[in-house]
């Protein structure tokens, strides 16, 4: 499990640096960076629609986005990355309530 967030990671932060050096966000640096994204989930079995969907939106809030002099365009996406994968993970943290002897918990994953 831990090797799979690590090539995950690693995947991510190959995919960020086609924005390292960059000025601004472009249409093509954007759509090359998240063909990688949209790879490195794949490569972790994140259902095709599921990762689709995820590069959509992050490439609609990327073009609509102005860079910030204080920020760079591959931090920028990192930040609208993070965004979107704790909103695909569920957004909110929220408590586990076991009730019954034994407790039954349902884990699931992007893919259920």
């Amino acid at each position: 499990l831990n090797s799979m967030f690590d090539n995950l990671t690693d995947k991510f932060e190959r995919a960020f640096k086609v924005l390292k050096g960059q000025g601004q966000i472009t249409e093509i640096n954007v759509a090359e960076t998240l063909k990688e994204v949209r790879r490195a989930l794949l490569d972790a079995d994140v259902n095709f629609k599921t990762a689709k969907d995820f590069t959509v939106r992050v490439k609609d809030k990327a073009m609509g986005a102005n860079v910030l002099n204080a920020i760079s365009p591959s931090q920028l996406m990192v930040k609208i990355c993070h965004e979107e994968l704790v909103e695909l993970m569920g957004g909110n943290e929220s408590e586990i309530v076991v009730q019954g002897n034994p407790g039954i918990v349902l884990m699931s994953g992007l893919q259920g």
